[in-house]
């Protein structure tokens, strides 16, 4: 058996488009045209079949042995994606507001909602963790016991009481699934990099991320009708979730991984001392400039993105008297339903452009989500923020798919896993900052006078503005740079 060092595998997000782990020129040069759309099949490749729930008809570009497993994953994430629907950002923040309205305090409750619209970005911060802990391990059979857990941890929602303490354990039950879905999912992508190759893998996950995105918003619209209704209805709605949770895991358990075990095999026998350790992130800081500026600015533009979820919520129930319905299908369900069916627009661009390049374009929807935000609540003119609501999810559809590439056009093809490491980390830590300091701010204003609490919303807009004019100021300076001669990124990508 060859030894040496063993790659591990990348830690793909909620939505993966792509597992690659290559540097920009090798990924440009192996793609075909339509690679990052797993919506359109290439010039090579018949029409993308409709899609319909388990009589999808997938690629013929998947490997024969692999088409059955296509089909029990497919099953197995449409189910999953009932409860990911539930911890959303949007639906549990919404949740945890109206539950818990007028039995604790004021900031307490604010404090609770920003975690809870945070539990997902933050659980990424235990990526790297759980790649590690997966080494040795049979996937299939973590996978399940991780989901066992995750499952649990939406059993525990049921019964918590309506008091401090309920909301403890709540918040709590949330950060522990975010940080479990993490664990999912970063395993997830080592199962499907074994079982598909690099263009089945990326049509089959984007054609899988169509049915979780069209069940997370109706699960979202569920939940606000639900809601509206009866408050106490949130019990239902975790037990339901958490009976979905367990129907995915035992569809998963049929699953099978492709040559395991010399997978397996390989990761035990690693003694070359190649693990990936944590300060070898800060090392990527220290010694990249162009990609420490890169996510220098998604730093900034992220945190302006996650800060507004938590405010808007506190605003629409304060301020606006929003039915639960409205709050969810603005904050959660409208972008979820765009992000797949704008990502094959996206794809086109991305694939002419180099990842600096995209962002300078990309990151101008977000001023105008935070713009059309603000002036919708401080206006109290609903409209506005639908417009909000669909311009987040076309910027998210672009957003969502160079999160997953764009550090393949700064790695070097030995060092991958660590720049994603870098990219993932920092997304966790975002994920736990940023909604603490919009409901931070949110509260001082309201302290101040009441009503002053919608001007909170100008932070995001600021953020999401300094961060495109970072990013084209970014991409201006690069691309002279590689006008004057060759830059540490690939010559063919090229804006």
């Amino acid at each position: 058996m060859r030894k040496g060092r063993l790659e591990l595998p990348r830690v793909a997000p909620l939505d993966p488009k792509s597992s690659a782990s290559t540097n920009s020129a090798t990924f440009a040069r192996d793609r075909p045209q339509g690679y990052y759309s797993g919506l359109h099949s290439g010039p090579d490749q018949p029409p993308s079949p409709p899609i319909l729930g388990d009589c999808i008809v997938l690629s013929s570009s998947l490997p024969y042995m692999s088409r059955p497993h296509a089909q029990l994953e497919l099953k197995a994430w449409t189910l999953q994606a009932v409860p990911t629907g539930v911890l959303a950002g949007g639906v549990a923040g919404v949740l945890v507001n109206t539950v818990f309205a007028s039995e604790v305090d004021g900031w307490v409750l604010a404090l609770a909602v920003a975690l809870a619209t945070g539990a997902g970005p933050f659980g990424y911060v235990t990526s790297i963790a759980w790649s590690h802990w997966s080494q040795g391990r049979d996937k299939v059979r973590a996978l399940t016991h991780l989901k066992a857990l995750f499952t649990a941890s939406l059993l525990m929602t049921v019964l918590v009481p309506i008091n401090g303490m309920g909301l403890g354990l709540l918040v709590t039950s949330l950060l522990g699934a975010g940080i479990l879905w993490c664990g999912i999912i970063t395993i997830r992508s080592i199962v499907w990099r074994s079982n598909y190759s690099r263009v089945a893998r990326t049509t089959f996950a984007a054609r899988a991320q169509v049915l979780v995105s069209i069940v997370m918003s109706l699960v979202g619209a569920g939940a606000g009708l639900a809601l509206d209704r009866n408050v106490y209805s949130f019990r239902w709605i975790f037990l339901i979730s958490a009976g979905f949770a367990l129907a995915a895991l035992f569809a998963y358990r049929r699953v099978k991984v492709r040559r395991q075990q010399r997978m397996l095999r390989s990761e035990r026998e690693r003694t070359d001392g190649s693990h990936f350790r944590v300060a070898q992130l800060w090392h990527v800081l220290r010694t990249d400039s162009l990609y420490r500026r890169y996510l220098t600015w998604m730093f900034v533009t992220g945190s302006g993105n996650l800060m507004a979820i938590a405010p808007l919520i506190l605003i629409f129930t304060d301020h606006l008297n929003m039915p639960k319905f409205t709050q969810i299908m603005i904050t959660t369900s409208v972008p979820t339903l765009l992000i797949p069916l704008t990502t094959p627009i996206w794809a086109r661009v991305l694939a002419k452009r180099h990842a600096i390049a995209f962002r300078a374009f990309n990151s101008r929807f977000f001023i105008a989500v935070s713009a059309a935000a603000l002036a919708g609540v401080t206006l109290e003119w609903e409209p506005l923020l639908w417009l909000s609501a669909i311009f987040q999810g076309i910027g998210f559809g672009g957003g969502l798919l160079i999160w997953s590439l764009a550090h393949n056009d700064f790695a070097p093809r030995e060092r991958n896993l660590e720049y994603m490491g870098v990219h993932v980390t920092l997304t966790g830590i975002r994920g736990l900052i940023a909604p603490l300091v919009g409901v931070g701010l949110y509260g001082l204003l309201e302290a101040k006078q009441p009503g002053l609490g919608v001007w909170s919303m100008v932070l995001p807009l600021v953020l999401t503005t300094a961060g495109a004019i970072g990013f084209h100021t970014l991409h201006r300076n690069w691309a002279r740079s590689e006008q004057n001669g060759p830059a540490n990124v690939a010559p063919t990508a090229r804006p």
